[in-house]
């Protein structure tokens, strides 16, 4: 059985976490930071799928972007199916850039080259993920797919967002919730 997790009206700035029920495989133990949400729509990054066939130092190349010394080997995410080409620059709010957006008071949001100029320059904020895509959903359908225990959220932390080290990040985020995945049903419905 699982514990009961009211749904909220705003999920901005928290993290989403695809249960067993999840039936999309391309959110199987998916972790999102969601960025916005409201009765209209909701977005968000998925922080823990590290793609293998891009690197940052693709990134620099493809967008002949100046560099001032090696850039350092960071992996680019995969924030999800929407949109696959267009990049997003998850990061800490010590370097926000005129268009950049506050998510919380912790996290911003950049969709700018001239932030990943400064991260290549190695200027840019202490945290950053990159992502290409995100992940989007009409008026209703996140809250259907939440009635149907495809997905459980929980507060956001800076240290499991910007970690780059994403192998357990679904199992710790299962944890943090007080979760016990084996105690989840793969099965969905509401008492």
């Amino acid at each position: 059985m699982s514990p009961y997790i009211p749904i909220v009206s705003n999920l901005c700035g928290q993290l989403l976490v695809a249960t067993p029920q999840m039936s999309d495989d391309r959110f199987h133990r998916a972790v999102i930071y969601m960025c916005q949400h409201d009765s209209d729509s909701a977005m968000g990054l998925i922080i823990n799928q590290q793609m293998d066939d891009v690197t940052f130092d693709d990134l620099v190349e493809k967008l002949e972007l100046e560099t001032m010394r090696p850039t350092e080997a960071r992996p680019v995410f995969l924030g999800g199916p929407v949109e696959p080409r267009r990049g997003y620059i998850l990061h800490s709010q010590d370097q926000m850039m005129p268009d950049s957006i506050s998510i919380s008071e912790e996290v911003g949001l950049s969709l700018h080259v001239d932030m990943l100029q400064d991260i290549a320059h190695g200027l840019g904020p202490l945290q950053a993920k990159i992502m290409l895509g995100y992940t989007g959903w009409s008026a209703g359908q996140l809250e259907a797919e939440m009635r149907e225990n495809m997905w459980f959220h929980l507060p956001a932390m800076t240290d499991l967002i910007f970690t780059e080290d994403c192998s357990h990040m679904w199992e710790l985020s299962l944890q943090l919730a007080g979760v016990n995945a084996g105690s989840l049903s793969p099965m969905a419905g509401n008492a």
